[in-house]
């Protein structure tokens, strides 16, 4: 039986050959010049396949003296290795086209692997199915004769896919770190979800790179099995590790999961801080306060029940989609028009698989959802009914479920709490979602929303506060509980709940609880070091020719990192930061600077940077700080949806690599074929 050729001989194929070609006896002699030295490592694909010129052959034994023998033999061996060359350039060509259509699939964060990948399969997966298309369309593919050749099914293989998709990724992951270089970065780290629902982190980097530009870099995707401090600290630790970076080198901390972060003595930013005491946790405040809201709201067992119906009455309206649509109503338009039902409908498939999840990216902000469901009470009160009057299909069964829950006072109690929470804090993170220089306007908008959540918790606040969920009620037919009486919880067991008065759940357990919550994490995410931070930054901002500039604020702010800046640099700091604001005031190459991000890049393609070096090294210090939205967490969604259509069958490093060259496909375009093959030869060779 032929012994299967092993992934290794298809690259070594073409070397083996050409040695067998210039042995000219029994025994093997050596190639002088052209043989490749021994201690060359990683090398290139065409390194392997010299060319050997037939004068460098030794003449045969065998040849006669007048050498017409020899002569014969070395045109043969000549003619032999340039066939052997001319096989292993196609080969090599072949492995090319297979590579290019690879990258395609991965670039689009398309599924890599089929259920069937066998040989009369119908539908193999993108990649073979493209590979296969190729080989039979493209005329220039068609005369490689890629699905004759004898090592076609090796590159199909699917451990040959796997391998190419990691060289993809550590390629990728290579001129990331290249670019990162050895400065300061911060950790970005965002919970996420597989299709089995697993807990898994996702890690990026915030870096100022080479050319002064401020990016963010999806490092990898991890699954775990708890998201405690502890366990959240030692996987991002690992990760860091595996690509030669620690903890010291980290100025920044974000993290998109309330829980971890709650409390400061146990949390994940005192396990890093007490490792890198310069580290500093401001992140994404804007994305990061609608999110604690949500998810300390959650905690509220009344609070998450409304926030559980809120989902399941979406998942009614897009099941019951064309229903609604067909009423052609003006309110059913309304509904389609809030809910976006049209574009939840299309992304039904995996979207509804992740509603909810207080870190997962949505179609519309929570805050959205609330109002519209208070906005639009009565139109979904009446779509309701009407659905569910038909008494026939799951649909029916589903609207009469979440009718009950809908026509509740306890309901509309909570909706009205989430609402006023949400729109006391709304002010607060469009003014944070925003750029450097609202940062002083954000820290004053902290302590009026603190005023006012303090304010609402009051006598009066509660009053005033039941006063209106009472006239909604009434206005809209819903009965009103009485306070002196037992609570009944409305859809769940009351063997759950103590024995209590109405006045005592709705008052304490809910209103009470929930505000206290809020005011709580508003102080622990703005602090007195955090805010100080924040309006020391602000110093810097380039608006209105450095209207805001303070002098002694940024050299304050460079006491914050006392490791990264000499005693001798904090002295000279106050004079190169005077000169640094006047040269920029009268350079004309720095008029049109609007914000720090274009600052530093033009400081850099103008080599002011090494200028003005102890301020630039300040300058990337304050953007490695993710204030504003991060450009990650758009690529959140871009993770969510790779994990719910791009994995599967594929092992968990599998699946990173493929987030890796989707997410990064801006860097990833930038790999060039023969570093990947070159990473790949490598690889086989070493097995």
């Amino acid at each position: 039986m032929k012994k299967t050729m092993d992934l290794k001989s298809l690259w070594d194929r073409a070397s083996k050959k050409q040695k067998m070609a210039s042995t000219s006896t029994p025994k093997p002699l050596p190639i002088g010049a052209g043989s490749q030295p021994r201690n060359q490592t990683n090398p290139s694909p065409s390194s392997t396949l010299q060319v050997v010129p037939a004068q460098a052959q030794r003449r045969s034994p065998m040849a006669g003296d007048d050498g017409s023998g020899g002569d014969k033999d070395d045109e043969s061996i000549a003619s032999n290795s340039n066939q052997l060359r001319a096989e292993a350039a196609l080969d090599m060509s072949r492995l090319t086209c297979s590579l290019q259509c690879l990258r395609f699939v991965l670039q689009q964060g398309l599924p890599v692997h089929g259920h069937d990948e066998s040989e009369g399969s119908l539908n193999a997966g993108n990649f073979i199915e493209m590979l296969n298309w190729l080989a039979e369309g493209v005329e220039e593919v068609k005369n490689l004769g890629l699905k004759d050749a004898p090592v076609y099914r090796e590159m199909v293989d699917r451990k040959t896919q796997d391998q190419l998709i990691s060289c993809c990724a550590q390629e990728t992951t290579r001129l990331i770190m290249e670019d990162l270089g050895d400065g300061y970065f911060a950790v970005l780290v965002y919970e996420s979800r597989d299709v089995e629902q697993q807990e898994q982190l996702a890690v990026c980097l915030r870096y100022v790179g080479v050319k002064g530009m401020v990016v963010e870099r999806f490092l990898g995707i991890i699954g775990v099995e708890d998201t405690d401090s502890l366990m959240v600290k030692t996987t991002i630790e690992n990760l860091l590790v595996a690509h030669s970076l620690n903890f010291f080198m980290v100025r920044g901390l974000g993290y998109d999961g309330a829980s971890c972060m709650k409390s400061y003595a146990n949390g994940l930013k005192k396990l890093i801080v007490d490792e890198s005491p310069f580290v500093y946790y401001v992140h994404s405040f804007g994305h990061q306060l609608e999110s604690n809201i949500v998810a300390l709201a959650r905690q509220n067992v009344h609070c998450g029940w409304v926030f559980q119906e809120l989902e399941n009455l979406l998942d009614v309206f897009v099941v019951c989609y064309g229903k609604i649509r067909m009423l052609g109503v003006a309110e059913a338009n309304d509904i389609i028009e809030a809910f976006e039902l049209d574009e939840a409908e299309s992304e039904y498939g995996f979207d509804h698989e992740i509603l909810g999840t207080p870190c997962d990216t949505r179609r519309q902000s929570r805050y959205e959802t609330v109002m519209h469901v208070i906005s639009l009470y009565p139109s979904i009160w009446r779509i309701l009914t009407t659905i569910g009057e038909e008494h026939s299909g799951i649909e029916s069964v589903r609207a009469q479920i979440i009718f009950t829950s809908f026509e509740s006072f306890e309901f509309v109690f909570i909706a009205h709490l989430l609402l006023t929470i949400f729109e006391y804090t709304e002010d607060l993170r469009s003014a944070l979602q925003e750029r450097e220089h609202n940062i002083v306007t954000s820290i004053d908008l902290v302590s009026v929303m603190k005023k006012r959540l303090q304010s609402l918790r009051e006598d009066v606040g509660w009053d005033s506060f039941l006063q209106k969920v009472t006239s909604f009620c009434v206005e809209h037919g819903v009965e009103v509980v009485d306070m002196d009486g037992l609570y009944e919880p409305v859809g769940r067991s009351p063997g759950f709940y103590e024995e209590a008065t109405n006045l005592h759940y709705y008052h304490v357990d809910m209103f009470l609880d929930a505000i206290d919550s809020q005011l709580r994490e508003l102080n622990d995410m703005f602090d007195e070091v955090n805010t100080e931070l924040l309006i020391c930054m602000a110093s810097f901002n380039p608006a209105d020719s450095y209207a805001a500039r303070d002098e002694d604020k940024l050299v304050k702010l460079a006491h914050f990192y006392p490791g990264d800046f000499s005693t001798f640099e904090l002295g000279c700091l106050p004079f190169q930061l005077e000169t640094f604001f006047d040269a920029m005031c009268k350079d004309e190459r720095f008029r049109e600077v609007k914000t720090l991000a274009e600052l530093t890049v033009k400081l850099v393609e103008t080599r002011m940077d090494r200028v003005f070096y102890i301020v630039y090294r300040l300058l990337k210090v304050v953007l490695i700080l993710p204030v504003a939205i991060a450009s990650v967490e758009r690529n959140l969604s871009s993770v969510n949806y790779v994990n719910n259509k791009a994995t599967n069958k594929l092992s968990d490093q599998c699946a990173n690599d493929c987030m890796v060259t989707c997410l990064e496909r801006e860097i990833f375009a930038q790999v060039k074929d023969e570093a990947v093959i070159s990473r790949f030869q490598a690889m086989n060779t070493a097995l």
